[in-house]
């Protein structure tokens, strides 16, 4: 990843990163439609403009434990593509945004094992400069996280 400015979100009380590059649009939160059988890391799906959106809830996805947390008081999704490939969109429930910030490849460390153990591809980095630090999510990872394959026998399309 270049150096890049990333659009930083709380997800379960941890701090996450997105790259500007990959988010398309931010939008509040409306309660989507659940899909049957689908796992709990899939919150639903919307109407976004016409298209059908799959969101996401991240806490669900990171944490596992999304539904022993209260809801938060201003969620919001983030709508993210990949930049290659089939240019899949998803939405991104987060708890709430903490702003913009750069991300330079100084500031950037290697994900901790502990860290790499449990969210695999989910995360691409940490960066601890300037502080505070968050982890750098990967979009692609998400997209294709197990989980969801399960679903569709493939990544979300």
């Amino acid at each position: 990843m270049a150096d890049s400015g990333v659009i930083c979100v709380e997800v379960a009380g941890a701090a996450y990163g997105i790259a500007v590059a990959d988010v398309q649009e931010v939008v509040g939160y409306r309660t989507p439609t659940r899909v049957f059988h689908a796992p709990k890391a899939l919150a639903g799906v919307t109407n976004l403009r016409g298209e059908v959106l799959p969101v996401i809830d991240l806490a669900a996805l990171l944490d596992g434990d999304a539904e022993t947390r209260a809801e938060p008081a201003e969620p919001r999704v983030v709508v993210v593509r990949e930049r290659a490939g089939a240019k899949r969109r998803v939405g991104l429930k987060v708890d709430a945004l903490l702003g913009l910030r750069e991300a330079p490849a100084a500031g950037r460390a290697e994900v901790p094992p502990a860290v790499q153990a449990r969210l695999g591809e989910l995360v691409v980095g940490v960066v601890t400069e300037p502080a505070p630090a968050f982890a750098l999510l990967s979009v692609e990872g998400i997209l294709n996280a197990p989980a969801f394959r399960e679903v569709s026998g493939a990544a979300i399309e």
